[in-house]
């Protein structure tokens, strides 16, 4: 089967985008055309086929029957036929990372909420053909052909590449002969040179722990957008989306938090699109995918989102082991963490972290947090058990060489496995205690290799409010 798609955005102030499907050598008597139900990377059903209108089939000049199967699916009768046209139109109107907007001033695209894919067919090469509006140009991770032509080797890597389509700013670096282009939708209170010097440390600092970066060419997507709107970043195989308040970029405060999450979704490229839990792949776009392990897969990213910054020299030991305090202290005051362990906190996070209610603080307490820490703790011992020999950083050097090149998943098992090769410790009791049960950690213990110890007490402020001081060398 050879297949196409085109998209078109002739009147962008509609916000509508325009998709033809060319099929090709099809020889089955029936084809199913399915909308993607959510985004990877965000835990959340959206049922992008609520935003298709007018979609219909055609062989030449005739017109397919084409029925509704259920909320995201086509039947389309295509016996007797080979050659096929689908087109339909998709509303794009919101701007965030998991969905895709078009407006009079750029058009940003997420692959699930705007392509249909051939039940059957995924795994099929294609083409993306882009007919710009005005004079817009494109930026994405897609693999180009020429001047407004892309390929995609199946369908998961187009719906992995968002595209950022306007009159935006574009900076460059390399690093390690590899270019990353920097895009810029909208403007705030940046600067060019600080920012793309500083994104680039990030860059060189991953780089350094794995000895390469595993992609040809990396793209960021910043959308600068006021305070009210929607702001998050989303990990992609070979770039990221990231939505930022315009004016984030001063004082340093605000500016340390751009930066972890750009060095949170940047590791993501190793924690989750090479390395990943095992029901993380094949997707299934038409429903829930579950997993306990997401306090791994986006904890230890937020782990590895603020620790980096401390190695690559943009915040300092003392700024980086402050905010580690500030997660401990939340985590103990939280309700939530003494009533869901990390693994059940994965796995209802599409009912309970996208979808949550005035109790989610008594009875719930986010992966990220949970993982985040986690990660610390576990880091701390492996430099105890190896004396300062390995770090978690070998835990994960391993992991991509066992599950990188096969494409397989890990399960909790290979990582207590792959920890005990790196180690010659046996992490199974931490594992039920800590991971399947919401047991309490005592921080404490774990920061005494770094020469640190917390003091926890009360200050007397205008409100109450649980403070732990962090004192060096006690």
């Amino acid at each position: 089967m050879k297949l196409q798609y085109l998209l078109e955005m002739d009147k962008p102030q509609t916000h509508f985008y325009g998709v033809t499907m060319s099929i090709d050598d099809f020889s089955e008597d029936n084809m199913l055309l399915i909308m993607p139900a959510w985004a990877p990377g965000s835990y959340e059903i959206y049922d992008f086929a609520r935003f298709v209108r007018n979609l219909r089939a055609y062989s030449g000049s005739d017109q397919l029957d084409v029925q509704k199967k259920d909320k995201s699916t086509w039947k389309v009768n295509t016996k007797d036929i080979h050659s096929i046209k689908i087109t339909y139109e998709v509303y794009a109107n919101e701007l965030s990372v998991h969905t895709s907007h078009v407006d009079s001033t750029h058009a940003f695209l997420n692959g699930t909420s705007v392509f249909l894919y051939v039940e059957g067919y995924k795994d099929q090469s294609l083409e993306l053909v882009i007919k710009p509006f005005g004079n817009w140009k494109v930026s994405t991770g897609l693999e180009k052909l020429s001047d407004n032509r892309y390929r995609a080797v199946t369908y998961d890597i187009l719906a992995d590449c968002p595209l950022e389509i306007g009159e935006h700013r574009s900076l460059f670096f390399t690093v390690d002969g590899k270019e990353h282009e920097i895009v810029l939708y909208g403007r705030g209170n940046e600067d060019e040179e600080k920012l793309s010097s500083d994104v680039r440390k990030i860059v060189e600092q991953y780089a350094k722990i794995f000895g390469h970066l595993p992609y040809k060419r990396y793209v960021f997507i910043y959308h600068l957008v006021s305070e009210e709107d929607q702001s998050g970043g989303l990990e992609h195989l070979n770039s990221t989306t990231i939505d930022i308040d315009r004016f984030t970029f001063s004082p340093f405060d605000k500016y340390k938090h751009f930066l972890s999450v750009t060095s949170h979704e940047f590791f993501h490229l190793w924690n989750v699109k090479r390395i990943r839990p095992i029901e993380l792949g094949p997707f299934n776009y038409k429903e829930e995918n579950y997993t306990t392990m997401l306090w791994i897969a986006e904890g230890f990213t937020n782990f590895y989102g603020y620790h980096v910054l401390m190695r690559a020299g943009l915040v300092d030991q003392k700024e980086y082991f402050r905010y580690l305090a500030e997660n401990m202290r939340y985590h103990d005051f939280l309700p939530g963490s003494r009533n869901t362990s990390a693994s059940e906190s994965s796995f209802d996070a599409w009912i309970k972290l996208y979808r949550p209610t005035p109790n989610n603080i008594n009875s719930y307490i986010s992966y990220y947090l949970k993982g985040e820490l986690l990660g610390f703790v576990l880091d701390s011992m492996i430099i105890d058990a190896t004396h300062g020999a390995k770090s978690l950083d070998d835990m994960y050097r391993s992991l991509m060489e066992k599950y990188n090149k096969d494409g397989k998943g890990y399960t909790e098992k290979d990582i207590i496995t792959t920890l005990k090769d790196v180690t010659g410790r046996d992490f199974s009791e931490f594992f039920a205690k800590y991971v399947r049960e919401p047991g309490k950690l005592e921080f404490q213990d774990y920061l005494k290799p770094f020469g640190y110890s917390l003091r926890k007490g009360y200050r007397k402020l205008d409100v109450f409010d649980r403070h732990i001081e962090l004192t060096l060398g006690v």
